[in-house]
């Protein structure tokens, strides 16, 4: 497989030490930082709250009580939201990213596009699709994105679902596609809009979308939240059939998934 027949800038493929080294299965935890420090936060709030109340019984039995009540009530809330956290990182993008392969039309020999690929999960879902096509991922894979975020889990992720041969990494930066115009027939971004780009480069970050798209190509982005932004942002750079929903009770923050498509011009 090789990117040179689209390729219209210069980037950084992983190279053959790519395809030897084997990383670890599995598409990571995003964010992981703040699950750890809310974790901790949670954790110390109920020992906290132990500890004051076991050492103002006997003094204070009120005090102790409330320590009690506040300390452990709060702490437990925190930890329910670090295991919604982490279940809607681990199972819930998983999930949700399936739905939204299935709602776009495949023919199999589509080059696919996954912005912000972290360990894969888009893109090795999207080259079981496909027959002569392959999919691309482009990241700098920064390790306080994703736990563990390692472009060689890629090839462990694809190796495990038969689609080696299909997949391909690029270290690059998304505002910056080192791609041709036109070169790309569907774009998957799996819960990495928001850290591709803050909010004052967003624009330019769908300009390049809309650029290395083919005309009639689909974007499908699931993010945490922003999706009316990022509908917003399509209808601007020219994409149409945009369609967006909100996923209430299948994650936490709720999930926003947006998809469109590339007219054709006239």
């Amino acid at each position: 497989m090789s990117t040179e027949e689209f390729t219209g800038a210069n980037f950084e493929t992983l190279g053959p030490s790519y395809g030897r080294h084997v990383g670890k299965v599995g598409y990571g935890i995003d964010d992981p930082r703040i699950i750890i420090e809310l974790g901790v936060a949670g954790i110390l709030a109920v020992a906290v709250g132990i500890f004051i109340s076991s050492y103002t019984a006997t003094s204070n039995p009120r005090a102790a009580a409330t320590a009690l009540l506040v300390g452990p009530g709060v702490g437990f809330l925190i930890l329910v939201v670090v295991t919604a956290l982490y279940w809607s990182s681990r199972l819930g993008k998983v999930r949700e990213m399936t739905k939204i392969i299935n709602a776009i039309p495949w023919g199999g020999g589509e080059i696919v596009l996954d912005l912000g690929c972290g360990r894969g999960l888009a893109m090795v879902l999207a080259a079981k699709r496909l027959e002569s096509g392959y999919a691309l991922g482009v990241d700098t894979w920064s390790k306080a994105s994703i736990w563990g975020n390692d472009p060689h889990s890629i090839l462990a992720n694809a190796l495990r679902e038969k689609v080696d041969s299909k997949v391909e990494a690029v270290k690059g930066n998304s505002v910056q596609l080192p791609l041709a115009d036109g070169s790309v027939d569907t774009i998957l971004a799996g819960v990495s809009i928001h850290r591709l780009a803050r909010r004052k480069h967003r624009e330019a970050l769908f300009a390049e979308i809309a650029r290395v798209l083919k005309q009639g190509g689909r974007i499908g982005i699931l993010d945490a939240g922003n999706g009316h932004e990022y509908s917003s942002l399509l209808d601007k750079v020219g994409l149409r059939d945009i369609e967006m929903h909100r996923l209430r009770f299948s994650s936490f923050p709720p999930f926003h998934v947006v998809l469109a498509r590339k007219p054709y011009g006239d």
